[in-house]
């Protein structure tokens, strides 16, 4: 998908919504920034573990923009009347890090909401400013980005389409393909894997021979050996487990995204159950030496 195709796609998803298709529009072509690439319909996890929508995203600013239409204001829930797919959540920024909320009241008068269109459209283009942006975030490869600042984070807006990408961005491999759910690395000189586990629910079962459930906090993964073949958890307490989670964005394509480091803390009698829990949300990846700590 080009970048035209792109933008055409991501502002035709608000097509329906005539007052903030319209807001969301005339910010967009006052920055006037194609470095700068627009996300909308973003998915917001919030501080109680609830989700909501924001109608447009920056992901390399951390900025959102959210159109506050008459119906809004009576009707809060209105956006996320269904339940998510785990994939939708884990799709999902933090509310707590650090993301700036700008809001627009669409039931202002014209004068005053092209006022308010046009701060926060200079607002935008002053932080595109201060950081310099010159490129998409999808333009510049993810090893280079994290190469740039030292580490790897949860709150990063990183999207890997399949295991190859993180193995050779992220983890010094040069794989050419790679079908297996985890990879052999050492993290702080103690043996570890990554992990690619795909996320289960109570009505969701995503595997036929082990199931993954991740708690509300994303803090806890409980996995279960479901299979028929006798096979049983090999792992031991204190295995760390750098877990990339699959995903599905805006347009409906799955990938992976890294939701934290994860260390393995009980293990059923039965070897039949185990849970890792999170000891850090990021990866400090020293490429110069191949070396990788929390």
């Amino acid at each position: 998908m080009n970048k035209v195709e792109y933008l055409i796609k991501t502002f035709s998803r608000t097509k329906r919504k005539d007052y903030e298709n319209y807001i969301l529009n005339a910010i967009w072509q006052k920055i006037d920034c194609l470095d700068l690439r627009p996300v909308t319909q973003q998915y917001v996890k919030g501080h109680d573990n609830e989700y909501y929508l924001i109608d447009l995203y920056f992901p390399q600013l951390n900025v959102g923009v959210e159109v506050d239409e008459a119906f809004h204001k009576n009707n809060v829930e209105s956006d996320l009347k269904r339940e998510l797919t785990i994939e939708e959540k884990l799709s999902s920024i933090r509310e707590e890090s650090l993301f700036e909320l700008k809001r627009v009241d669409a039931t202002l008068p014209l004068k005053e909401l092209s006022e308010r269109i046009a701060i926060i459209s200079a607002e935008v283009k002053e932080k595109v400013a201060e950081k310099k942006i010159t490129h998409w975030d999808t333009d510049v490869s993810v090893k280079d980005q994290v190469m740039e600042k030292g580490y790897l984070s949860v709150d990063d807006f990183y999207r890997f389409r399949v295991i190859t990408d993180v193995a050779n961005q992220l983890f010094f491999k040069n794989y050419k393909g790679y079908q297996q759910a985890s990879i052999k690395i050492t993290i702080d000189d103690r043996p570890a894997h990554v992990w690619f586990p795909t996320i289960s629910t109570e009505d969701k079962k995503e595997h036929s021979q082990w199931l993954n459930y991740l708690n509300e906090d994303w803090s806890v993964i409980k996995e279960e050996n479901i299979r028929e073949d006798g096979k049983i958890v090999i792992n031991e307490v204190g295995e760390l487990r750098a877990v990339f989670a699959r995903m599905k964005d805006s347009f409906g394509k799955f990938s992976y995204r890294f939701i934290g480091n994860f260390e393995l803390k009980t293990i059923s009698e039965d070897r039949k159950s185990c849970e890792y829990h999170k000891v850090s949300d990021r990866l400090y990846i020293d490429y110069e030496n191949e070396k990788l700590s929390m």
